[in-house]
Formats: C-alpha cells, structure tokens, sequence
C-alpha cells in the first residue's frame, strides 16, 4: 500500500540539492545541506541559520555540542555553529583523486562511515571509508559510481548501502571496523526512480528515498518492500526521523533534479516534514575522541 500522508512545509529555504537531514535528539535541532549552492543549514527553535560553504557538502555529523563535521568534495572540516568558521581537517584515505566524498553516518560507536562517487558520474570507483579517531581512512570498494544511503541497522551488524545508478541496495555485515561481503538487501521494482538516501526505525525497518520516484519505500529487515509513503514532490533525496517522540520523518528534496514532474513544483528544493505515528531511531552522534585540531 502507499502510505498518504499531508506534508508539513518546515522553512521556507529551498535548495538547489537539498540532502542529508540531521536531527539533534539532544538539543532539538534539525540540520540539513544544499549541495547547489553549497551550505548547510540549522532549525532552531523555527528558525533557520544558513552556514554557506566555499565548496559542495556531501554529508554532515553530530559532533560534541556546538560542532557539525563537514564532508566536503575531498575535505573533512569542523564546522563551529556559533560564528560559522569552517577548519580543515587533515586526512588520510586512500581513495582515487576521481573520486568525492558523498553520503554518510556514524555507526553506533560514534565511528565514522562516509560513501565516495565518481566526480564524473562515469565509472564504478566509488568506496566506502571507515575514518578512525586520528582520521585515518580505510577504503572498502562499492563498485559504485554513485554512493548513496548510508546507515546501519540497530544492532549495529549491518551497514546499508545505496548504489543510486545501480537501483539497489545492498547491506554489509559490519564487525566493529570491518565491512565483509555485501549482499543484495533490496532490487527496485520497476517504478520510475533511484534509491538515494535512507534511515532505519525502531522495528528495523529501512526507509529509502526514491529520487525520481517520488516517494520513500519501507522495506523490511528481509528486504521486502512493506510500504511506501507517497509525495507530493518527484525527487526526494533523503530521509531521518526526529521530532519529540521520535515519529516525525523529515525529507529533504531537488529541484528538478531528475527531470521528473513533481505535484506541487512549489514542494521542490524544500524539506519536508510527516507525521508517520512509526517509531525512529536517534542519529548516533561522532564519538568525542576524533579531537578538533
């Protein structure tokens, strides 16, 4: 069945590629990003912060009170909220220079998992790098060109992974730092559309935006498809759950992205907000041992 649900118009910003909602269970603040243009955005309280960035963010993590980390082109950066002051952190990962870094999480140990793609939208080169407290990379290949989705199941013995131009999603059995052989979770049907970012609920279950497809898919811990929540935009490009208890699924969206025909055009670029009554789970936030420098 379609879930339909009225969505709630959050901020008035719209992005050009809006990705990656974030929701800060301990303070109540929702986070976002604009790809195109490049910045990041703060709700606090029904107001928003912009946070331009020189350069595309691909990702965004909670850090400790105050700080976002920032996954830039092919840069790691300590984001301060206060006065909006961007810091370079210095990286080690070996990935190929054509590559860019894109979607990501922490895992529930605080550790940090961040998808790469190809800068030309070409080639299945795209890896998934484990960073480590002193932000050295280890590289596990996708066979990717577009990495997507990353999150891991509650258990924390999964890691979820979207291959966008791929249409599926794999999941990885994780131990600790490790990824071993990846399975196929879940294929498309044969609706139009691409899976693009996703999280998990409390019962498990993966919640994966159909860019291109105008909804987001409710697939079951065996990867069947048990739901989808119809929208009334064509592209939306990511999911998380927030709000007071936990039941509010934000999502971010594109303008146009995909070429496809929203219902409400006016929707497209905006983050949105649905009231499901279906239990989230709170983002795991960086693990305080990755220091500032």
């Amino acid at each position: 069945m379609l879930i339909r649900k009225t969505p709630v118009w959050i901020s008035q910003e719209r992005c050009g590629l809006g990705e990656n909602p974030m929701w800060d269970a301990d303070s109540g603040d929702l986070y976002w990003i604009s790809i195109t243009p490049p910045a990041v955005y703060r709700m606090r309280d029904g107001q928003v912060r912009q946070y331009p960035c020189l350069k595309p963010v691909g990702s965004i993590y909670l850090a400790a009170p105050g700080w976002l980390l920032v996954a830039m082109r092919s840069a790691l950066a300590w984001l301060n909220l206060g006065n909006g002051d961007l810091s370079l952190v210095t990286v080690q990962a070996e990935i190929s220079p054509d590559e860019r870094f894109n979607d990501g999480r922490c895992d529930r140990s605080g550790a940090l998992w961040v998808s790469t793609l190809d800068r030309r939208v070409e080639s299945p080169i795209g890896s998934i790098v484990r960073f480590d407290t002193q932000f050295n990379g280890t590289a596990f290949p996708s066979q990717a060109i577009i990495g997507n989705g990353i999150c891991f199941s509650n258990d924390d013995a999964s890691l979820y992974f979207s291959d966008s131009r791929g249409r599926a999603i794999y999941r990885y059995p994780k131990d600790g730092g490790t990824l071993g052989p990846r399975e196929r979770f879940a294929e498309l049907d044969g609706d139009p559309g691409r899976p693009d970012g996703c999280t998990v609920d409390a019962q498990g279950c993966l919640w994966s935006a159909r860019i291109g497809g105008g909804r987001i898919d409710r697939y079951a811990p065996d990867g069947r498809l048990v739901d989808s929540l119809q929208l009334p935009v064509a592209d939306p490009t990511h999911c998380t759950f927030g709000g007071a208890d936990m039941q509010t699924l934000f999502v971010t969206t594109a303008q146009a992205h995909s070429g496809s025909m929203s219902q409400d055009p006016a929707l497209d670029g905006a983050v949105l907000a649905f009231e499901l009554g279906i239990q989230g789970v709170a983002e795991y936030r960086l693990d305080a041992r990755y220091r500032r420098t």
